[in-house]
């Protein structure tokens, strides 16, 4: 007996990725009929799973989402967990938007990377990032890092997913949630400019030096308030702005100039017009220092 030709096409929807099986019947012949397995895929093609590194952990829940958790540890800036897998089959150079739920406080960056290099992201104020795989790609990383500068703990949830398209649809679960993965550190760049040229230099009873030119030295008793200053050209663009050892409004970077970020020290991010803007390292009236400060200006996008 021949094989019974089906005429049309049969679409198969998947509410949940998986394996399952279609029963296809014949029209005519209802003594005709075939069982087909299909899988399922998700429409999210992240890979991932548990991870720690950097003193970040990073679990499983239940539902396919990921858990993160720091204890009392604190989580050094720019450093996290990272997962490398292959590109799935039909991404490289076709428009892929990564997005997320959920909140984690903390001030977590969520990347996707190739050959080490951004290709974009998403994080607390900016979500829903296209990005495109370089041609040539066959593996890529997630990144989740420690952003800003407060030293706190880590906790909460996120559904993360990387999709076809320029439109975030509702999170699925990915296809693969056992993927073991591990620390990773990456060193924005700072934009700040080197002081070294204005170096030594005392004003109101401190003295400001550096051995490399972007970690200041400030020592002494200031009679009155005591700055340094340097100028940077930003393009039109999202920073983060911190500076290492700061402390509040007795010692530590002003930003400012075409507009004023002094607010922003040490937010997640701030959006900045095209201009110039002043760098001051400084020392409040009266107080007694002996520390270095590093001012940095990161850019994210």
């Amino acid at each position: 007996m021949a094989d019974e030709v089906f005429s049309g096409g049969v679409s198969v929807t998947g509410v949940e990725p998986g394996a399952t099986t279609i029963a296809i019947k014949s029209t005519t012949n209802p003594n005709i009929s075939k069982k087909v397995p299909v899988t399922v895929k998700s429409r999210n093609l992240l890979a991932y799973g548990p991870a720690s590194g950097n003193g970040l952990t990073v679990t499983v829940a239940q539902d396919g989402s990921l858990d993160f958790s720091s204890g009392t540890e604190s989580v050094p800036l720019n450093k996290g967990v990272r997962w490398k897998f292959d590109v799935p089959e039909g991404i490289v150079g076709v428009p892929l938007i990564i997005s997320y739920t959920g909140n984690v406080p903390g001030n977590l960056i969520i990347g996707i990377y190739a050959n080490a290099n951004s290709l974009g992201g998403v994080y607390q104020g900016k979500n829903n990032t296209v990005v495109t795989i370089p041609k040539g790609t066959t593996r890529v990383e997630l990144r989740i890092l420690r952003g800003g500068v407060t030293a706190g703990s880590v906790s909460g949830n996120l559904k993360i997913q990387l999709e076809l398209g320029n439109t975030a649809h509702e999170w699925m679960k990915p296809d693969v949630t056992s993927l073991e993965g591990g620390g990773v550190g990456y060193e924005l760049a700072n934009l700040v400019p080197s002081f070294a040229s204005l170096l030594p230099y005392t004003m109101n009873g401190v003295t400001f030096t550096s051995r490399d030119g972007h970690t200041v030295h400030v020592k002494g008793t200031t009679t009155a308030w005591a700055q340094i200053n340097v100028s940077v050209r930003l393009d039109a663009g999202t920073y983060m702005l911190t500076c290492d050892n700061s402390n509040g409004w007795n010692y530590g970077t002003q930003f400012g100039g075409s507009i004023s970020v002094h607010d922003s020290l040490g937010n997640p991010s701030v959006k900045l017009e095209t201009g110039t803007y002043t760098v001051s390292v400084f020392v409040a009236e009266g107080k007694t220092v002996d520390i270095d400060l590093t001012p940095r200006i990161h850019r994210l996008d």
